[in-house]
């Protein structure tokens, strides 16, 4: 992994932190039924498109560059040619099957009936992302990582800005059918066609977008396609080329997504009343996992620049300092992830009072019983991304495999055996992480052939944490009266946040060489220098 692929990741980190973020605004205008139809139809489409493309620019890119460094020009023509008709016949096809398919899925699969006009407006955007990955896979084919980065933030404002002014003039008419048939559901209905208008119209621009660079860079190719015009491969094997060594990640992918959409069916199918459930999982998917994955996609960005210095060293031979490297990057993500997830046990009551007042008892429940899933998910991202470089791609895909079933079962037997409603997604997910994270992180150490040093990395983080969760539960006990959660929490957050990395820094947590890998290690280096640690 060199620099460009690390910014590029990096600025993926940043786009799902925007897309969050496009979560709890829309979700204002949505409430939370309107969010749970939307996500209804997002996971259905997040489903089908990747399992039509999946992975499809990386291993479109990787094929290109393979063929430029060889010298077949020719090829590389000639495979991207095979590669826009098949991806765009697929893309057809996936968005005319959703097109069709749209009322079977939301009501008689999901029992979600009101989610079907979503999956129709938004069936289009399968055919749209295929076009655009595959231009995206012209550009890493180059070596250019740079149109990706853009594109993806880029598409993220276009929602946000276009999903809330398509909200806000489909909500009109939503509220004037709700009116006419007694029926409020039909607002929150139309409230998420116009966002899923939104998305297919970013999605087109996206396109715009991609299609006149890649235009301007055909034009420094035309001396080079005249010196080469031998084609070697056929459409099948294009085909062939594509989806051989892509399968393992595609079947990832969707394992990813599984959960998200059976924890859907299952809760909504033991549910008693359409509306109350669909309300409860808006709350699970539109506030807590909104919020944790905002802590979690922090965390993985200050992680992405220590593995790459981990494959650096490796290819520099240099394998002694690569383990030294690794656990440095266990040792951040363990920090950072241990003090978000204190931080949203004790604090999730004040930040439940901000997002949903109505809802705060529940919502404060997902907070309190599930912050360790942020800990839990972003050590899996760290051992997940170190070992799909590594080249271990079917390694990850049984581990996800097996979460996944865990998460199933556990889910299954705490909303029929236990009974403990939305709760029940809260659990069953941090059990499949948590099985997740053991599974790849054995896998991980596996592969370098070292050992944990679990009293530097893990205990004393805890110690600490709890320290830090001590302070937080003094200032929610003493301001909480006499000040709101907007004040509150950053106050709360400001000041656990000093005792906790004062803390680290007295016992000495970090080690020297720690901190020349990881994210703000200068400044961390600086303050210790302050007390006299380093």
């Amino acid at each position: 992994m060199n620099r460009g692929e690390v910014k590029r990741r990096q600025a993926e980190e940043i786009t799902n932190i925007i897309t969050l973020i496009t979560v709890l605004t829309v979700g204002r205008i949505t409430g939370n039924q309107g969010i749970t139809y939307v996500a209804l139809a997002i996971e259905v489409c997040a489903l089908v498109w990747t399992a039509v493309c999946g992975s499809l620019s990386d291993t479109l890119g990787r094929l290109l560059r393979g063929r430029r460094n060889r010298g077949q020009y020719g090829n590389i023509v000639r495979l991207r040619r095979n590669a826009m008709l098949l991806q765009v016949i697929l893309g057809l096809a996936g968005s005319l099957l959703l097109l069709i398919s749209a009322d079977r899925i939301a009501d008689g699969l999901f029992g979600i009936r009101y989610g079907a006009l979503i999956i129709r407006v938004l069936s289009p955007v399968i055919f749209l992302r295929t076009v655009s990955s595959v231009l995206v896979g012209y550009f890493q084919g180059d070596g250019s990582e740079l149109p990706r980065a853009v594109s993806g933030i880029l598409r993220q404002i276009f929602i946000l800005g276009f999903g809330l002014m398509f909200a806000g003039m489909r909500k009109a008419y939503g509220e004037k059918v709700s009116d006419l048939l007694m029926q409020e559901n039909f607002t929150y209905m139309h409230i998420g066609s116009g966002i899923a208008a939104a998305i297919c119209l970013a999605e087109i621009l996206i396109i715009i977008f991609l299609a006149v660079i890649f235009r301007g860079s055909q034009r420094a190719e035309k001396r080079t396609r005249r010196e080469e015009r031998h084609f070697s491969e056929s459409f099948f094997d294009s085909v062939r080329y594509l989806y051989v060594s892509r399968w393992p990640l595609i079947v990832t992918g969707v394992l990813k997504i599984l959960p998200f959409a059976a924890g859907m069916i299952f809760f909504v199918k033991v549910a008693e009343d359409e509306t109350a459930a669909a309300v409860e999982y808006g709350l699970y998917v539109g506030k807590y996992l909104t919020v944790c994955g905002l802590a979690i996609c922090l965390i993985s960005f200050t992680s992405l620049p220590v593995i790459a210095k981990v494959f650096t060293s490796l290819r520099s031979g240099e394998n002694r300092f690569a383990k030294k490297v690794f656990q440095s990057g266990v040792h951040i993500c363990l920090v950072h992830g241990i003090f978000c997830s204190i931080f949203l046990a004790v604090m999730g009551g004040p930040i439940a009072g901000l997002l949903c007042p109505e809802k705060e008892g529940i919502l404060q429940k997902m907070f309190t019983g599930g912050s360790a899933v942020v800990v839990l998910t972003a050590l899996a991202c760290y051992f997940g991304r170190f070992l799909q470089i590594m080249g271990k791609k079917y390694l990850v895909l049984g581990a996800v495999g097996t979460a996944d079933v865990i998460f199933l079962l556990f889910t299954m037997i705490m909303l029929r055996a236990g009974k403990a409603g939305i709760l029940a997604l809260v659990y069953g997910a941090m059990a499949g992480m948590a099985v997740l994270c053991v599974v790849l992180g054995l896998l991980a150490y596996r592969q370098l052939r070292t050992q944990a040093d679990w009293l530097g990395i893990l205990i004393v983080p805890l110690g600490a944490g709890g320290v830090a969760g001590l302070v937080f539960m003094l200032l929610k006990k003493t301001l909480a009266p006499h000040l709101g959660g907007p004040v509150l929490l950053p106050t709360g957050f400001a000041a656990g946040a000093i005792v906790y990395w004062v803390l680290l820094l007295v016992l000495r947590n970090f080690k020297e060489h720690e901190l020349e890998a990881i994210s703000g290690g200068r400044l961390i280096e600086k303050i210790g220098q302050v007390f006299r640690v380093f």
